[in-house]
This record gives C-alpha cells, structure tokens and sequence, in this order.
C-alpha cells in the first residue's frame, strides 16, 4: 500500500511541475533572423549551394549575432538592427575559426547591406521561405550571397 501511495504523489508532483509557467522555453532575441540558410554566391564554391548559420550570442541581445558560413568558412559576430532586420560589421573582423580548421580560411570578413526578409523567397521546390542577402568582403574578393531559410521540404534539399 505504501508503494501506491509513493506512486501516487510522485506522480501528482510530476503533473503540477509540468505545468509551471516559469520552465516554458522561450524564443531568443535575434529570433526571426536566427536560423539555417541554404544560399549561393557567385565565386563560391562555383555557385553551388552551401549552408550559412545564424544564431544568438551568448548576452542574447538584440544587437548582436553569430554568422556562420560554411562556403568562405568564417564564423563571426555581426552588428544587428532587429526592428529592420538588418545587419553587418562596422569594420572587417577577425574570423573565429580561421585558425581552427583544417580547410582555408580568411583572416579577416567584412560584412554589409546584410538582411532578412520574411516571406518572400520562393525555393527550388516552390516554396515561399524567408530570404537573407548581404555582401562579403574577405582575402580582397566581394561576394553578394542571397537564399533562403531552410525549409525542411524535400524539394528544397539542393545540398
């Protein structure tokens, strides 16, 4: 009998710290510009398709991301208006993992007229997805990069 009664309030205090409020996740301050992209510049990677990441730092602010590109292979922060979703850097900064991977890498990354766009890119499949575009400056080559977020869709898996 005591084992049902242990049973049953270990069961009724599961069900009332479930529903707390407090430990619902939530969204992080660069939220509608966080996400997987799958874009293409001309002058690289022979205008495949490759993979760029955006995410928040670690203060979670709405003035800084992380930008993660897996075509030039940086990874750098980037100044970031949220309200116009926009972003860049004042001035070329140091790449993270230019001295962390085995693959070439520049030293230095530029970034202007970043920007997200909700809704209004449509993907190899024919969905509409939103749409990120800015400029590289990197090693004296500019590069325009545009795409869109990952979908999920079949369709849309150019890489």
């Amino acid at each position: 009998m005591k084992k049902y009664i242990f049973l049953l309030f270990s069961v009724l205090a599961f069900a009332l710290t479930a529903c707390n409020k407090e430990t619902e996740p939530g969204g992080t301050a660069v939220e509608k510009m966080a996400g997987e992209w799958v874009v293409k510049s001309e002058g690289v990677n022979d205008g495949e398709w490759f993979t760029v990441r955006t995410y928040n730092t670690a203060s979670n602010v709405a003035t800084e991301m992380w930008l993660e590109d897996k075509g030039l292979n940086y990874k750098i922060k980037v100044s970031v208006s949220y309200d116009a979703r926009t972003f860049m850097t004042v001035e070329a900064v140091t790449n993270t993992i230019a001295s962390k991977e085995d693959a070439p890498a520049p030293a230095k990354i530029k970034i202007s007229e970043g920007k997200v766009q909700e809704g209004v890119y449509e993907t190899p499949g024919g969905h509409i997805s939103d749409k990120i575009s800015f400029t590289v400056e990197a090693d004296g080559q500019t590069y325009k990069v545009e795409g869109f977020r990952r979908t999920g869709f079949e369709e849309d898996n150019v890489i």
